[in-house]
């Protein structure tokens, strides 16, 4: 019906602006007027558009797209008033033609009127629970890879991360999340531990939590295959010889195995003997190794981390994520219209037809410097006064905060 009722409209559409250009209607030129100021606005909004669209060689074919659109509606029009008047026939066609590059025109610069009203607005991503698992009583365990970590001394990361765990269980933090209504009753440390059997070479940067080197690691650490001690200054003494249902395990990598999971730090899980969905995880580059140290300067991978990323902030992140989405379909943000047509406007006309984009809309994503929520405020948290740094996160009803 629509079809249908769109040929009607364009076909008497091109009938009237023929028929008045031969002077067997007499409108005052009413159609041909209302086609040329229709064509040259929407020129402009498409145009003015692009002034903020990127990237720019999009922008140049969609102007030029637009341009000679622009050139047939007018050049179509003079033609049908030109002395002596086209026949009949050709002044169909050439008013069909107009008609059709005046289309293109109103469709273009009604995609770019919804785009700019939309990124204008200001909605923002709220978290809802997509029915997934959570981590009802999460019990978290960190493992550092390598004997690199104590060497010459203690890493400064590693000793955060002792305390950022000695902490947990009473920290305002892990009582946050469980009073945010995630369905969490208790966050607790399971342990600290330093794996100090020599690594072998990886070869290959870290690219994946499901197979390779990621899980193979964790497996021979938690059973038993690799000689583990525990963190410095924390109390543990026995590794864990089995894990709690709700056990999520940190694997800060060696200080010399290149990180590419994506981000600062990542979540994911690993198979598990019997755990269906897999081991909750959270993988940590091994440039925090350098952290706070004067050589991170001089040091490309420690270097490129964010400067208000700590050890803990993207330590606690991780957490916070895994623990309220750790298989998917948990609690996250879908992406707000705002943010897909400002998707869009910076990726090109092919995001509108290509794979959805990813929108980083988990409950810490949201509050990380830059995001929507944010608001590019640097929203940095502390257990307590004077504690460790800790990553905010998005709680319903409250917004960001620790």
């Amino acid at each position: 019906m629509v079809a249908v009722a769109a040929a009607v409209g364009l076909g008497g559409n091109v009938w009237l602006l023929a028929q008045e250009s031969r002077r067997r209607v007499r409108t005052g030129r009413h159609n041909t007027r209302a086609l040329r100021w229709l064509a040259v606005t929407c020129t402009f909004v498409v145009l003015g558009t692009l002034v903020v669209a990127r990237p720019w060689y999009w922008d140049l074919v969609v102007a030029a797209g637009v341009l000679a659109s622009l050139g047939g509606v007018l050049g179509c029009l003079r033609a049908l008033w030109r002395r002596p008047r086209p026949a009949r026939w050709t002044s169909l066609v050439v008013a069909a033609v107009a008609v059709l590059s005046g289309v293109v025109l109103l469709v273009l610069a009604g995609v770019a009127a919804v785009l700019d009203g939309v990124a204008l607005s200001g909605d923002e991503p709220v978290p809802a629970y997509h029915g997934g698992g959570v981590l009802a009583q999460p019990v978290v365990y960190q493992l550092f890879w390598g004997p690199s970590w104590l060497r010459p001394q203690p890493r400064p990361a590693l000793r955060e991360a002792v305390a950022f765990a000695r902490s947990l269980a009473s920290s305002h933090w892990a009582a946050a999340i469980v009073s945010a209504g995630f369905g969490v009753s208790s966050v607790t440390s399971g342990g600290c531990w330093v794996d100090v059997t020599p690594v072998r070479r990886v070869g290959r940067p870290i690219t994946t939590m499901a197979s390779g080197a990621f899980p193979a690691e964790i497996k021979a650490a938690l059973t038993g295959r690799h000689r583990l001690v525990p963190c410095p200054g924390s109390t543990d003494v026995v590794p864990p010889r089995s894990l709690p249902p709700g056990a999520l395990v940190a694997l800060w990598l060696p200080t010399d195995v290149p990180y590419r999971l994506g981000g600062v730090a990542a979540h994911g899980v690993v198979a598990w003997p019997g755990r269906p969905a897999g081991l909750p995880a959270t993988g940590l580059p091994g440039a925090y190794a350098d952290w706070g140290l004067a050589n991170c300067a001089h040091e490309p991978s420690c270097a490129a981390l964010p400067a208000y990323a700590a050890p803990t902030y993207a330590l606690s992140h991780e957490v916070v994520e895994t623990i309220t989405d750790p298989y998917g379909r948990g609690w996250f943000a879908d992406p707000p219209l705002a943010w897909t047509a400002r998707y869009v406007l910076a990726h090109g006309p092919p995001s509108l037809f290509g794979v959805p984009p990813v929108y980083q809309g988990e409950v810490s994503d949201l509050c990380q410097p830059g995001e929507p929520t944010a608001r590019g405020r640097r929203l940095i948290g502390r257990d307590g006064p004077g504690g460790t740094p800790v990553s905010p996160f998005f709680r319903p009803g409250r917004g960001c905060g620790t």
